[in-house]
């Protein structure tokens, strides 16, 4: 049937967001066991991708335009990069009260597989393909199932100083997601190209393959932005 991609796409999604739980690090913010170093690592990291949503998004709209490709998807997509465009300001906000200096945070070097993820996006967006609506999905996937979980567990066990302030963006992205989720879910179902439709389960895969490697620099035995080159890297606490 033309539509088992996505639900193809939504199995191993939840697969791999129970795979999530186990990672030594994302397994920590879930639980709310993470260190105040490993939670401002953690938002950092989240922040380097979170602002590329927006424009991803519209790159990708501006690429079915000029294909004369959707016109029904155009709207959508171009809404959901203004919508997305602010997220990261949630980011910022939870790191300026865990004490960070976010001018630091916004000047510092994006991880490799951050920057591998907006290219290979940007590179869909350029041919006219609404690829990148997989990975826009699996991203919110794991919002929907696990922001919130985190943000409670969070809260509850209390291990960093001042964090029932400084969890905006898991409350939400975890709230604001559900719906998210199923909009997609009736977008790509639409969408019956098949190459569209081999484009949107790969740019998926990626993203489950990359997105544990958008933290792995400042994971627990890693290193942090900088420090690879034998450079130290800037002291973002003010």
């Amino acid at each position: 049937m033309r539509n088992d991609y996505v639900s193809t796409i939504e199995h191993k999604s939840i697969a791999w967001v129970n795979w999530m739980d186990e990672d030594p690090f994302i397994g920590g913010i879930i639980r709310g066991d993470a260190s105040r170093d490993d939670y401002v690592w953690f938002l950092e990291a989240t922040y380097h991708y979170l602002r590329w949503s927006g424009p991803l998004l519209a790159a990708t709209a501006e690429g079915l335009r000029r294909g004369g490709r959707y016109p029904w998807l155009l709207a959508r997509v171009s809404a959901k990069s203004k919508e997305e465009g602010t997220h990261d300001r949630w980011v910022l906000s939870d790191l300026e009260r865990c004490g960070v200096n976010i001018e630091l945070v916004k000047e510092s070097a994006a991880p490799t597989a951050v920057d591998d993820y907006v290219q290979w996006s940007l590179t869909m967006a350029e041919e006219g393909s609404p690829g990148f609506l997989g990975a826009a999905y699996t991203l919110e996937f794991i919002s929907m199932h696990r922001a919130s979980m985190a943000a409670e567990n969070l809260r509850a066990r209390r291990v960093i100083p001042n964090i029932e302030n400084a969890v905006s963006f898991l409350e939400g992205h975890g709230d604001a997601d559900v719906n998210h989720v199923a909009q997609l879910n009736e977008t790509l179902r639409r969408i019956e190209d098949p190459r569209d439709r081999g484009a949107i389960r790969r740019s998926a895969s990626i993203l489950r393959d990359l997105y544990p490697r958008f933290f792995q620099s400042g994971a627990p035995g890693g290193c942090r932005l900088g420090e690879a080159a034998g450079e130290a890297r800037p002291r973002l606490v003010q």
